[in-house]
């Protein structure tokens, strides 16, 4: 079966007051929404994705949600706003 995962960035914004960038969106991936916020910092970091309320992220395996965070990460960097993997690349 080929699942696809659903990456989709639906903010992002600089922050002049600060000097970072800000980001939130959401993960659809075999059947469930996951919520996540970024942040860069500027000072070499890179991007910051964390979960929005762990709890809901942990039918996830770490390897999963390891994966997930770097595709997140990427797409961040990359400028886009929606991605569809297939799964079978996934892994």
């Amino acid at each position: 079966m080929n699942e696809n995962i659903l990456v989709t960035i639906e903010s992002k914004y600089h922050r002049q007051q600060f000097d970072d960038w800000l980001a939130g969106g959401k993960i659809e991936y075999k059947g469930k929404t996951y919520y996540w916020s970024a942040q860069n910092s500027n000072y070499g970091f890179g991007w910051e994705v964390e979960p929005i309320t762990e709890e809901d992220w942990s039918n996830l395996t770490e390897d999963e949600y390891h994966k997930i965070m770097k595709i997140v990460e990427k797409h961040l960097y990359d400028h886009k706003i929606e991605y569809s993997i297939g799964y079978s690349g996934f892994n």
